[in-house]
C-alpha cells in the first residue's frame, strides 16, 4: 500500500481508450453518447461519458489516448488524442474533455465510477448496481455506461443477480457482455 494511502496503481500520463458511441432513439428523440473508456491492462480503468455538445470525434475512430494534464483551478484535466496518421503529430486533439461534456452531475458521476474501477471493484459489481435504478429506463445516462462497460466483464463471470427471471436458477454468468442462464438458457443483452 502506497504511504500515501491509496490503494489504486497510481494513474499513468497516458493510458488507450476505447472509443463508444451510443444513439439512442425513444420515440421521435434521440441522443448521441460519447463514452470513453481508459483502459490499463486491457480493462476499463477511468470513464468519460456524456452527450458531446462540444466534441465530434469522427465515427470511423475507435481508439485513442486520454493524457492527464496539470491542474485547472485545481482539477485535474484530460485530453484526447484521437490518430489520424502514422506520425504522433497526426492526431485530433481534444482538449479538457470533462468541459466538453458540459454537465456536471454526470461529470461527478463518472468520477466516482471511475474510482471504483481504479480501485478494483469487480466490473461486473459496477454494472449491476448502474443497472439497479429502478427510475432509470435504458436511455438513462447510467444505463448508458453500463451497457458499454457490459462488454468489458470476462465470459463466465458469476452474476450477482437474485436469479433467472425464467426459471428461477442461481446459475447466471455473463456471456459477451449478456447474462445468460447456465439452466435454461436464457439470455438478457439490455
Amino acid at each position: 500500500k502506497p504511504e500515501d494511502g491509496r490503494l489504486a496503481p497510481k494513474r499513468p500520463k497516458t493510458l488507450s481508450c476505447d472509443i463508444h458511441r451510443a444513439n439512442i432513439r425513444n420515440g421521435e428523440n434521440s441522443e448521441s453518447w460519447l463514452v470513453l473508456i481508459g483502459l490499463s491492462e486491457d480493462m476499463p480503468y477511468e470513464v468519460f461519458c456524456g452527450i458531446p455538445e462540444n466534441i465530434d470525434v469522427p465515427k470511423k475512430f475507435k481508439t485513442g489516448m486520454l493524457v492527464k494534464n496539470g491542474k485547472r483551478d485545481g482539477i485535474t484535466t484530460y485530453n484526447l488524442h484521437v490518430p489520424t496518421g502514422a506520425g504522433e503529430e497526426d492526431a485530433f486533439i481534444f482538449k479538457d474533455i470533462v468541459n466538453l461534456f458540459d454537465n456536471p452531475t454526470q461529470g461527478a458521476f463518472t468520477r466516482t465510477i471511475s474510482l471504483a474501477l481504479r480501485h478494483d471493484v469487480p466490473l461486473h459489481y459496477v454494472v449491476e448496481q448502474l443497472q439497479k435504478d429502478k427510475n432509470s429506463d435504458m436511455f438513462s445516462y447510467a444505463r448508458v455506461i453500463a451497457r458499454v462497460l457490459k462488454g468489458y466483464i470476462k465470459d463466465g463471470t458469476k452474476s450477482t443477480e437474485k436469479g433467472c427471471p425464467s426459471c428461477g436458477s442461481f446459475e447466471l454468468f455473463y456471456q459477451e457482455g449478456c447474462l445468460t442462464c447456465g439452466s435454461c438458457g436464457f439470455s438478457k443483452c439490455g
